[in-house]
């Protein structure tokens, strides 16, 4: 009688080819993971710092602007320094997306239309008031109504829209989900 312990070879490379697939699905299921949640971390990141803009500029009576870069998709709290007349960051209060995960800032359209360049910021009063600057050195600023920011990601379904409202600084997630 033969003893026939252990695995035969076609088991061996069965088992192996299991493990090979679930790898696979396991890895690609990760990194559409990642994507997202980079997304949608970057979205929160924004409307916290607008929430924070907002919150600075009427608690301390200073202009808070921030600055926005759609080239790289920085974003930036700055605070107005009236001793020196100058923007100052805000220190710890900045994001930029992850390189290659998709999340940025596709564009900035403003109500009433104003021409949007790669660095800009909106302004927020003491007041409540938006404005933006298409100027980021100065002071000097547009009314807004209204600006919706559309961010991007890679994934259609992550893709959203944050409306500021101009006289009022309130912001909303217009489309999209946080």
């Amino acid at each position: 009688m033969k003893d026939r312990r252990g695995f035969t070879l076609i088991e061996i490379m069965i088992a192996l080819a299991i493990v090979g697939i679930v790898g696979i699905m396991a890895t690609t299921n990760f990194f559409s993971w990642q994507r997202h949640y980079n997304a949608v971390g970057f979205q929160r990141e924004f409307l916290s710092l607008v929430n924070e803009a907002r919150t600075r500029s009427m608690g301390t009576s200073l202009q808070h602007h921030l600055r926005i870069s759609l080239s790289d998709g920085s974003v930036t709290l700055q605070r107005w320094d009236t001793a020196l007349n100058l923007w100052n960051d805000v220190p710890g209060k900045s994001t930029k997306p992850t390189t290659g995960s998709g999340a940025g800032i596709n564009d900035v359209v403003c109500t009433p239309a104003v021409a949007v360049p790669t660095l800009f910021a909106l302004l927020f009063n003491p007041d409540g008031e938006v404005l933006v600057q298409t100027n980021t050195a100065g002071t000097t600023a547009t009314a807004l109504t209204q600006a919706d920011v559309h961010l991007s990601a890679t994934n259609v379904a992550d893709r959203a829209t944050i409306r500021l409202f101009g006289w009022t600084s309130k912001a909303r997630l217009d489309n999209g989900w946080l």
